[in-house]
């Protein structure tokens, strides 16, 4: 059975979703006059931000940041499990993290399961949308930002809401996983005495590394893993990893 400890530190989903209320209502990166700027430069209909870096808490998992969107067609979009889906969420990779709804293939769209998302997406009165992906450096999906309009957004037009849409996104998430990481409370030493202990480095290595004592580091292990709610250092290495507290 899991601890107490580690049951709340694992809860990241529940802690970002209480964090996001409070950061929508004081916090400046949650101002919309950034968007509504943009939105003079570039016309577009709806715009939405999704998805932290936390467990459970990516794109595709309604962890909604910031949208103007219809709450009743991003809330059936969800509950559908049409998300699982849609095109613009399947096709994007690294090396194409930008995709428009005019760039999905025909094929594509004549699938049963995205017409059905074409006809949620029109009942709600969403026009094509286009994403711009997050990736980690695991290489794994886990933001999304969007904009809605009728007409294509043209190149210049897509290059300049890339450039916004990484920074917006950022500024986003950065408050939200500060504030997980606080509430676990490691110190910059354990932060880098873990991150080198997941590459594999043992304690005389790391020791090596920071100046420090093998007897220190090993207790800097100790901590973390009491920190973390952890049985050993493999467990609370595999946690950090998963909740990225390290990369």
């Amino acid at each position: 059975m899991p601890s107490y400890v580690r049951t709340r530190l694992l809860a990241a989903r529940e802690f970002a979703t209480g964090e996001l209320a409070e950061l929508r209502a004081r916090h400046p990166a949650y101002d919309r006059a950034i968007i509504e700027s943009l939105r003079k430069v570039i016309p577009f209909d709806y715009f939405f931000f999704s998805g932290v870096d936390l467990d459970n808490c990516h794109t595709g998992a309604n962890m909604v940041l910031m949208s103007d969107m219809p709450e009743a067609g991003i809330a059936e979009y969800h509950a559908s499990g049409l998300v699982r889906a849609d095109p613009l969420l399947t096709l994007v990779t690294v090396e194409r993290p930008d995709l428009s709804w005019f760039d999905v293939p025909e094929e594509v769209k004549a699938r049963p399961e995205v017409r059905a998302l074409v006809s949620l997406l029109d009942q709600h009165h969403i026009p094509p949308r286009v994403i711009f992906s997050q990736w980690n450096s695991a290489g794994d999906p886990y933001g999304t930002a969007g904009y809605a309009r009728t007409e294509p957004f043209s190149a210049d037009e897509m290059a300049i809401l890339s450039w916004f849409s990484r920074r917006i996104h950022k500024d986003l998430c950065e408050p939200v996983l500060n504030g997980f990481n606080q509430q676990i409370g490691l110190t910059a030493g354990e932060t880098t005495c873990l991150e080198l202990a997941s590459r594999g480095m043992t304690s005389e290595e790391i020791g090596a590394q920071m100046d420090l004592t093998t007897e220190t580091v090993n207790s800097y292990m100790k901590l973390i893993t009491r920190k973390l709610g952890a049985r050993n250092r493999s467990q609370a290495i595999a946690d950090a990893l998963r909740l990225n507290l390290i990369r």
